[in-house]
């Protein structure tokens, strides 16, 4: 399930920090807990990736170096997604409650939430993404380990992407999807560097054509690909070429 959410700034000109995901993620984490307090409790105590975000869609905006992206616009969006509809609906229900979403020194007030409909996922489709997608693996040097973020024109991106996804998806489901084969053609990408806490992510925005496993690519369009999806990291969205 995928809802938008709309969300109208306090005040005008209000200014939001590049990095903001984990701001984000601990906000949806207590909207879930106003409406299923042992589904939050669950959501923090696994550490496994049951939902993804968007960046803020800011549709009208002016870029302030060194402070963030100031909002020209009268709304913004916030898309969500999950396998799980429980989550989303517990989001949802929390934003009732509840309807402010802070983000830095910028306060937003949900004016409405929207229940996406899901696109038919197939052989060969056209995914754009709506937040970065990180893929990262752990490589030995000077005698220690340390975690490299890949991207997609470095060796193993796709047999890494592979991995982690049948992982997250026989963590959450209990077992493998019958077709485990999939990959992903890089039509073009942009590399991103992310701050979440006191780390940074290297991740890449892209447009990929999607390849087997119809049950990882719903899989991923739900719950995100690539690492820390429920960071905000990994969403994305179908492009219909039938409209274009």
């Amino acid at each position: 399930m995928r809802i938008e959410i709309k969300l109208k700034p306090e005040n005008k000109n209000l200014i939001v920090p590049f990095n903001y995901n984990d701001e984000i993620h601990d906000q949806l984490l207590e909207k879930i807990f106003l409406a299923a307090p042992d589904l939050a409790k669950i959501l923090q105590t696994e550490y496994k990736d049951y939902f993804t975000f968007s960046r803020i869609m800011i549709r009208e905006r002016e870029i302030i170096p060194e402070e963030g992206i100031k909002v020209l616009s009268d709304d913004v969006s916030l898309y969500i997604s999950s396998s799980l509809n429980e989550i989303i609906k517990s989001i949802a229900e929390g934003f009732v409650s509840n309807p402010i979403l802070k983000i830095g020194k910028a306060t937003f007030s949900m004016v409405k939430i929207e229940i996406l409909r899901e696109p038919p996922i197939s052989d060969g489709t056209l995914f754009s993404t709506l937040s970065p997608i990180v893929v990262r693996t752990a490589k030995f040097e000077d005698n220690k380990v340390k975690i490299w973020d890949l991207y997609p024109n470095n060796e193993g991106f796709q047999d890494k992407l592979r991995k982690v996804m049948l992982t997250k998806f026989s963590e959450i489901y209990g077992n493998l999807p019958e077709d485990t084969d999939f990959h992903i053609d890089i039509i073009k990408f942009k590399p991103v560097r992310i701050k979440v806490g006191k780390n940074y992510y290297r991740g890449s925005l892209m447009v990929f054509r999607y390849y087997g496993s119809k049950e990882i690519g719903k899989f991923g369009y739900e719950n995100g690909f690539g690492d820390k999806t429920s960071y905000g990291f990994g969403m994305v969205k179908v492009i219909d070429e039938e409209e274009e």
